[in-house]
């Protein structure tokens, strides 16, 4: 039988990776619809939080297809992108948009116990 903490890596890549594609999908869409759709035109004058906000939130969505790949380097970048967004408008920080950091801390979890050296107790007899 396998050890359960030799696949929690595993369990963790691959639900990070669930979510994510989740979340890169769902925002994708409204994003592409917001910025090429004719029902993106706002209900008052853009301020320049308006446009920092939706450049970070985008840059969160490109660090999480990001992390498929590189998990580390995407993990940061959609947390150090969220963070800015919670900083400009801290409402973001309400579910649903705690996803985006609950997902990169998964990545990142997943690439430090992809590092880290294991032992194989399921051999030992």
């Amino acid at each position: 039988m396998q050890n359960v903490t030799s696949s929690l890596p595993t369990i963790l890549r691959w639900g990070a990776r669930v979510l994510g594609g989740v979340i890169v999908l769902f925002w994708g869409f409204f994003l592409l619809a917001h910025l090429f759709g004719d029902a993106g035109s706002p209900s008052r004058p853009l301020v320049w939080t308006d446009y920092l906000s939706l450049g970070a939130i985008i840059v969160a969505v490109i660090g999480l297809a990001v992390a498929w790949k590189w998990e580390l380097l995407g993990a940061v970048i959609s947390l150090i992108a969220f963070g800015v967004v919670a900083a400009v408008n801290w409402r973001v920080a309400i579910f649903p948009g705690t996803l985006i950091p609950i997902t990169a801390l998964l990545f990142l979890a997943s690439w430090w116990l992809h590092r880290s050296p294991q032992t194989n107790d399921a051999f030992v007899q």
